[in-house]
Formats: structure tokens, C-alpha cells, sequence
């Protein structure tokens, strides 16, 4: 059966954004509106031919950014925070997953022939990721660089999820500095950043 103007006039929609559609039953039917963001997706198990439905692919439901401008240094082989490198994002369904982009700047202080630097990403204090930065050095010279983690974790939950980079000195000598910055480098002061992508 076609749906003519007659027939759509006597399906009453209940809501704003209600559908008038067509049926298994070769009727007219209201197919009422959808979830806020979801698009309409034909689907042959339903009855009206089409359903509302999270939209599909790659797409980024939400982000969460932080910058830290804040130094933490370390001479110790015991995993600390690194200041400000921590996130929380609560995923709107337990299926999606989470990109996670981490970036800051670190040194190995001159003098320091033994230091090292391990880093760690932790998902609500649980390690899910691991580096080794610097390994034991021979040199005495200070040593400087940037580091970049990407990593898509599967949280598995609804719930407010903590993201966080901590770090230590893997030899127990002093010392390994996370976002350091200063006029040495003789560039913009490179902040320490971490993002949260759910996808």
C-alpha cells in the first residue's frame, strides 16, 4: 500500500520527530523518534522495515584533553604519577573502545650515568601499557627528548574510566625529569598532554 497524504493523516504521532512509515502489515505505522545522534537504519527484522541505531564506523562519540605544564622528577626505581597526565572519561556504551595520545617532553639529568626511564599507562591504577624510554645510560651527559604513546584500549564499561602516566627511574638513580622544559631548548615550552578519544 502506498502512503498517501490520506493515510499518513490518519496515523496520529505522538512526539515531535515521530515517522509516519510503512508496515509489514501493508499499513501506515509511526515509527516514533529516535535517540538523540542515532541515524535511521534500515533493518528487515523490523516491522516498519527501519529501526534507529547508533551510527556505525569509526566515529568519535567523545573526547577528553588535559595539559600540564607541571614537572615531576624521579630518582627512584618506584612507579610515581606523572603530574597532571591523567583522564577520565566514562564510556556511553561497554562495546566502544578508547584511543588514548599521550605526548610530553623528558631529560636524564648530566651526571646521571645509571638513570633510566620506564613509563607506564594505567587504566584506573591497573597497568595496560608499558615503555622503556631510556635504558641504563653510560653517559654522563644530559639527555632529552620527546615521547608519544598511542594506545586503544577496551575498557568494558559504562563507568567513569581514569587514564594516567606514571613513571620511575628503572635503576634507582637520580634522576629522570617528565615534561621538563626551559630556555636550553631554545623552542616553545612543549606541554605535557593526554587525550581520550571514544570511539
Amino acid at each position: 500500500m502506498a502512503i498517501t497524504k490520506a493515510t499518513a493523516s490518519s496515523v496520529a504521532p505522538a512526539a515531535k520527530g515521530d515517522l509516519v512509515v510503512g508496515s509489514a502489515t501493508n499499513d501506515a505505522s509511526v515509527l516514533a523518534v529516535g535517540t538523540n545522534n542515532y541515524v535511521l537504519t534500515a533493518d528487515s527484522a523490523e516491522a516498519t522495515g527501519m529501526k534507529w541505531a547508533a551510527a556505525a564506523g569509526g566515529a568519535i562519540k567523545q573526547y577528553v584533553y588535559n595539559r600540564s605544564t607541571s614537572t615531576t622528577t624521579s630518582s627512584s626505581n618506584a612507579f610515581i604519577d606523572a603530574t597532571g597526565l591523567t583522564a577520565t572519561i566514562t564510556p556511553a556504551s561497554s562495546s566502544n573502545k578508547v584511543f588514548v595520545f599521550v605526548s610530553f617532553d623528558y631529560a636524564k639529568g648530566s651526571g646521571n650515568s645509571g638513570s633510566g626511564l620506564d613509563i607506564k599507562l594505567q587504566r584506573n591504577g591497573s597497568d595496560i601499557n608499558a615503555s622503556l624510554v631510556i635504558g641504563q645510560t653510560t653517559t654522563t651527559s644530559e639527555f632529552r627528548g620527546t615521547y608519544t604513546m598511542i594506545y586503544l584500549d577496551s575498557p568494558a564499561t559504562t563507568s567513569a574510566t581514569t587514564y594516567k602516566i606514571v613513571f620511575c627511574n628503572d635503576s634507582n638513580q637520580p634522576s629522570v625529569t617528565i615534561n621538563v622544559y626551559g630556555s636550553s631548548m631554545g623552542a616553545p615550552y612543549q606541554n605535557a598532554t593526554i587525550t581520550l578519544m571514544e570511539v
